[in-house]
């Protein structure tokens, strides 16, 4: 049996993309406020626990099934646009702007992050922007007939519960997704002044 699995994520966030998006909305950058492709589309999660159910039933209905692909998500995608307005509204208390661009500018933009801060310090990549128009819709009728599998959260009802979490503890929120404290960044940097301004002052 194949499983297809959307992006996974809990109440701690535990996504990549999802984490990005918040931290970007968190610290209020530039780019969070501009998207190049289609704000109707998105991308499918499934919740971890749902997963968990899903792979439950399908190991104790492994004799019954043979050769079966099952698509495993939650059956309605939040649109970016409706993601990035519920974000704006749960961390800032406001409604969050979103301004179309073209492609070409958001690459060019990509392009500009990755000479300034380094490649492995930004996410959002040039050949990322085509992907900007992905929609990933899933038809899960399959599992829910086959495996008697339903998922029961969502992910526009579990992101009140994420946002608690960031505000609560935000360094620690950064640590467990893998990002960088905007802080520690900071702090870097004026290091990284120093050693050159002494190394400098003995030249």
């Amino acid at each position: 049996m194949i499983l297809r699995i959307a992006g996974v994520y809990d109440e701690d966030c535990h996504s990549i993309p999802i984490a990005q998006h918040i931290a970007r909305i968190y610290e209020k950058r530039l780019e969070s406020y501009f998207f190049p492709g289609d704000k109707e589309h998105g991308q499918a999660f499934v919740h971890l626990d749902d997963l968990i159910e899903c792979l439950k039933l399908v190991v104790n209905k492994r004799a019954e099934l043979r050769n079966e692909i099952f698509l495993i998500a939650e059956p309605d995608v939040m649109s970016y646009e409706e993601l990035q307005e519920q974000l704006g509204e749960l961390i800032h208390g406001e409604e969050w702007m979103t301004i179309r661009i073209p492609k070409v500018a958001a690459k060019v933009g990509a392009w500009a992050q990755e000479k300034i801060y380094g490649e492995e310090e930004t996410f959002i990549k040039p050949w990322m922007v085509d992907l900007a128009d992905a929609h990933y819709p899933v038809a899960i009728g399959h599992a829910r007939e086959d495996l008697g599998w339903n998922p029961q959260k969502r992910l526009r009802d579990t992101l009140p519960e994420i946002i608690g979490r960031l505000k609560q503890d935000p360094r620690g929120w950064y640590e467990i997704n893998g990002l960088k404290w905007p802080g520690d960044e900071k702090e870097e940097s004026k290091k990284e002044q120093g050693s050159s301004s002494k190394a400098s002052s003995r030249a």
